[in-house]
């Protein structure tokens, strides 16, 4: 009879104990990682290029206003009608007010010389106070020259509506030519400070000098040549 197959029994597994995660398994097991990801990392650099938003001027409105101001005096005094006011401001023989605009917020001292022979015209700024202004000037006055400051720090704006915006530190100076002398300055202040300038008026024609001193607040109409009796 053929011999019974005895079943072999079968070894109990031995059960492991799995050895606790020390600190360098892991950086080992980090290094792996990061060794993988790596080639996936080496993409060029993307550049990160800001998109300029249009500046808006801040100074549209004030130069509005100023522009409107000047068309309103030449039509109080008369020089211009309301249907043909543009043709008489771009005569240069007719003489006709200009506006300056003021913006300070401390009291200003501001000396104004204007000076003329026959139809041409120049004018001379000087800022006595400490505080940097703006002036607000017709775009058709060509700055020659600027004392007690650097003329970086000068600085004129870009024309609207006719006049452009000037930049005038404190002690500062600036002269100017203009095409023709005009009959009378308006000043237009946006400040509630008072501003004490220092008008002066010279016709190298006649030799006639005039000085007076006038006290700004918000709006001032000021004639000149004003022929001395």
């Amino acid at each position: 009879m053929p011999a019974k197959k005895t079943s072999a029994k079968k070894a109990p597994k031995k059960i492991v104990a799995r050895k606790p995660v020390t600190a360098l398994h892991s950086v080992k097991v980090t290094k792996k990682i990061t060794q993988a990801v790596k080639p996936l990392m080496t993409q060029a650099p993307r550049t990160l290029v800001a998109v300029k938003k249009p500046t808006r001027n801040l100074h549209l409105g004030m130069h509005a206003i100023i522009a409107g101001s000047a068309i309103c005096v030449m039509l109080l005094l008369g020089i211009a009608e309301r249907e043909v006011f543009s043709t008489n401001l771009s005569s240069a023989e007719d003489s006709v007010p200009v506006t300056i605009g003021l913006e300070h917020t401390a009291p200003l001292s501001l000396s104004v010389l204007f000076a003329k022979k026959e139809n041409a015209g120049y004018v001379s700024i000087s800022n006595h106070s400490s505080e940097t202004i703006h002036l607000n000037l017709p775009s058709s006055w060509k700055r020659t020259e600027v004392t007690g400051a650097d003329l970086k720090d000068v600085m004129q704006g870009i024309p609207n509506f006719g006049f452009s915006r000037w930049t005038l530190p404190g002690k500062a100076g600036m002269k100017l030519l203009m095409d023709s002398a005009p009959s009378a300055v308006f000043f237009d202040s946006v400040s509630s400070a008072t501003a004490a300038v220092d008008l002066k008026t010279i016709d190298l024609t006649t030799m006639g000098v005039s000085n007076k001193i006038v006290l700004v607040q918000k709006q001032t109409l000021v004639p000149l040549w004003v022929s001395a009796e």
